[in-house]
C-alpha cells in the first residue's frame, strides 16, 4: 500500500509565496513532473496561514526520499518561495481497519 507523506515549510510570508509560485510556474511543474516520473500518486499544497504544507501520496517511503534528494530544482523552489529552515516531514503508513477504503 501507498503512504502519505506530509511535509510542513516554515515560510516568512505564505502570500508572496504563492505569489513566487505562480510567476515561476515552471519550477513547481518541473519538480511535480519530476514526481509523477518517478510514480508519485498525489500532491496537493495547503496552508494553515503561516506554514506551506504539502499533502503527498507516494508508491513508499523510499521512493519519496529518492524524489526529495533528487529533485533539481526543488532547493530553487525553497529559496523563491521563502522557506524558512528545514520542512518537517512525517512519513505516514496506512493501517489497514474496518470502514478504510
Amino acid at each position: 500500500m501507498s503512504v502519505i507523506v506530509v511535509a510542513r515549510f516554515s515560510v516568512s510570508d505564505v502570500g508572496k509565496a504563492a505569489e513566487w509560485a505562480r510567476a515561476h510556474a515552471e519550477v513547481p511543474e518541473d519538480i511535480t513532473a519530476y514526481g509523477k516520473s518517478l510514480g508519485q500518486i498525489g500532491h496537493r499544497m495547503f496552508t494553515d496561514g503561516k506554514d506551506l504544507v504539502v499533502i503527498d501520496e507516494w508508491p513508499d517511503a523510499d521512493t519519496f526520499n529518492t524524489f526529495f534528494a533528487g529533485a533539481t530544482r526543488m532547493g530553487e523552489f525553497l529559496s523563491g518561495a521563502g522557506i524558512v529552515g528545514e520542512p518537517e516531514v512525517t512519513i505516514l503508513d496506512p493501517l489497514d481497519v474496518p470502514g478504510t477504503f
